[in-house]
């Protein structure tokens, strides 16, 4: 029987990596890396919020002085990467952390450093927009409507926080990992597709089309891999992945599901009222259905994102129901309540 190495371990392992990949890996370290990693599934969460870790504090770094934690001691670690700790009078991430120590209580407590980003760039999308952008390293985003991110790559990572709305990301594959971050969960890849939705009141959803996207918590070390043309569901507030739903999709209905790319949506059994919810992110008229039973009834077609009156009129005539209003609001009923 193999014992597991305490969570605390790990955390102190990884924080003591963070610092290493830092300064940078040679060839006999990458590998040892990888075997480290190998030896636990637990480690590549822990080493995810490591890397995290570190760039808040290269941001609070850039800042000035900042609160420090002397009684912390440092994990263990390689001579060198304590010798740095030692001679480097400027504030630096290494400084800031304390050779690692306070990474290390980070990641114990599940506590992240403030999210000071003053040197990222922040993407957004109005209401009923599309917006494809080119990143840096060759990846592309497309963000869907009212959605926010920020996107801080450094030499460590390609990190990307979801802060609203809905992404899709086409990863290209670099020496760096792909983080995203958004809700509570970090996302890591090195080269993939996927898409990921973060809007209050609605469950977390990672939907990966092509490649490996391995998921964690950023408050413990559990994780999962989700392989392409796979959807992960996680309830909001979930306090586990142990909640998440996995399940594995045909490719038509993934193509179905990234129908908003191109500025539709499409719905295959879905409700009434869900896709009204839907239509409402992409802006008015907003669609009212004044009885439950209408609210209820499937519908199924390709509908323009943005042309939520155009959906009213011809849900109404599939359901036997009438839509009346204005440019603000549109009301549904059902035949029988007319």
């Amino acid at each position: 029987m193999t014992t597991r190495e305490p969570a605390q371990s790990n955390n102190d392992a990884a924080a003591a990596w963070a610092a290493r990949i830092d300064r940078g890996l040679n060839s006999g370290e990458q590998q040892e890396l990888e075997e480290w990693l190998g030896g636990d599934p637990r480690r590549h969460g822990a080493l995810v919020r490591a890397e995290s870790i570190w760039i808040h504090a290269e941001r609070a770094a850039s800042l000035g002085p900042l609160i420090a934690s002397p009684t912390i001691a440092a994990p263990p670690a390689p001579e060198q990467a304590v010798e740095e700790l030692a001679t480097r009078p400027r504030l630096t991430r290494r400084s800031l952390l304390v050779g690692g120590g306070a990474l290390a209580a980070c990641l114990a407590g599940g506590i992240a450093l403030p999210p000071l980003l003053e040197r990222a760039r922040t993407l957004r999308s109005g209401i009923g927009e599309i917006r494809r952008v080119p990143l840096d390293d060759g990846s592309i985003v497309t963000l869907d409507t009212d959605s926010v991110l920020e996107v801080a790559f450094t030499q460590l990572s390609r990190l990307v926080r979801l802060r609203s709305g809905g992404a899709y990301f086409e990863v290209a594959e670099g020496p760096q990992p792909f983080l995203v971050e958004t809700a509570g969960l970090v996302m890591r890849t090195t080269a993939s597709a996927f898409s990921v939705r973060a809007i209050a009141g609605l469950p977390t959803t990672l939907l990966v089309s092509r490649g490996d996207v391995e998921l964690s918590q950023s408050h413990n070390g559990a994780n999962v891999s989700v392989a392409s043309n796979m959807r992960a569901t996680l309830p909001e507030g979930a306090p586990s992945l142990s909640d998440m739903k996995v399940q594995s999709l045909p490719p038509e209905e993934i193509d179905r599901s990234l129908s908003w790319r191109n500025g539709t949506l499409s719905f295959e059994g879905e409700t009434l009222g869900e896709a009204a919810a839907a239509f409402r992110r992409y802006g008015l008229p907003a669609i009212e259905i004044t009885d439950a039973k209408l609210a209820r009834k499937p519908i199924t077609g390709v509908f323009t994102a943005n042309d939520p009156a155009g959906f009213a009129r011809a849900a109404a005539i599939s359901l036997d129901a009438s839509a009346t209003g204005d440019e603000k609001l549109i009301r549904m009923r059902s035949a029988q309540t007319r």
